[in-house]
């Protein structure tokens, strides 16, 4: 195709949307680890949460038929998300490719910084019980608090029995012990213990050391202990560090069996790629376009410790 003024933006596009494509796909552990990746079709997704059935009675002849009680109803939104470059006619002219390429990594980096950012923010107002986020959606959860919270209303129709997994506890070994035992003591809606049992820590930058000390394969002995006690966490939960976390103090235990039913990312519309041709201006337009919702379903998967 012989280049002109009308098309040299379709004769860049491929070549763009590759990079763009490969710069927008780069590896996000973080991500893949914590959300449940779920494919939206509508606008937004509701999720109904239903409650227990309870513990299952000894047949007495005939079937006994339980209750079950309705959950919080969860509605996730998917906002949209766009952003674009341009690149001059003469850029091409005067064999500077390179310039234009470097745009739309520049451009696909952005929205693979977006994704990672957004996500982030769930753990980073993760204690906090009323406002938004920057796409305007509410930080509190269908129960009307934070994702951490000291006072989760157990059901709808029984908001007075609460439960907390929030805390104000330093990353220490004895802390992260206390921890573990109070999400092993959450109960169903109605009574039953869940039997939860955590295997991440998820920790800023800053408390990676600590982590690792603490929970390490190779940690076979507890961090300065004179006697050499075993350490119980040894290679039995995984460190995670994720350096967009911004409390440099605040540290959540996170059982990922549970996280993966609970904390849903959903996408819409992943990253696309278009082109136009601006005719008089002699430049061709390149942007990006997605749409994406988050939210998380049930509270019971993560315990949140906020020291000040």
């Amino acid at each position: 195709m012989p280049l002109t003024s009308g098309n040299f933006a379709r004769l860049l596009e491929p070549g763009l949307k590759e990079i763009f494509t490969t710069a927008v796909n780069r590896p996000e552990p973080i991500i893949d680890l914590l959300f449940g990746m779920e494919t939206s079709n509508k606008g937004k997704e509701e999720y109904q949460a239903i409650g227990t059935s309870g513990l299952v009675p000894p047949f007495a002849g005939t079937v006994p038929y339980e209750d079950v009680h309705g959950g919080y109803m969860t509605t996730i939104r998917n906002y949209e998300f766009a952003q674009g470059i341009t690149a001059e006619r003469s850029l091409l002219d005067d064999d500077q490719y390179n310039v234009i390429r470097r745009r739309a990594m520049s451009l696909g980096d952005s929205f693979a910084t977006t994704v990672e950012h957004d996500a982030a923010q769930v753990f980073i107002n993760a204690f906090t019980d009323s406002g938004s986020n920057r796409m305007g959606a509410s930080v509190a959860g269908a129960d009307a608090v934070g994702l951490c919270s000291t006072a989760h209303p157990n059901r709808p129709d029984n908001t007075g029995s609460t439960q907390s997994n929030e805390g104000t506890l330093a990353l220490n070994i004895a802390n992260l012990d206390t921890t573990k035992q109070n999400m092993m003591n959450w109960t169903d809606d109605k009574g039953n213990l869940l039997g939860v049992i955590p295997d991440l820590l998820l920790v800023p930058a800053e408390l990676e050391r600590t982590a690792t000390q603490i929970v390490s394969e190779r940690a076979i002995y507890e961090p300065g202990s004179a006697q050499f006690d075993v350490n119980m966490f040894a290679g039995r939960i995984k460190p995670v560090i994720w350096n967009r976390l911004s409390d440099a103090n605040a540290w959540f235990l996170i059982s990922s069996v549970m996280m993966k039913k609970f904390l849903i990312f959903q996408w819409r519309i992943r990253p696309e790629f278009a082109t136009q041709d601006d005719f008089d201006g002699l430049t061709a337009k390149f942007r990006g376009y997605m749409r994406y919702g988050m939210g998380w379903l049930d509270w019971r998967f993560i315990y949140g410790q906020n020291p000040s």
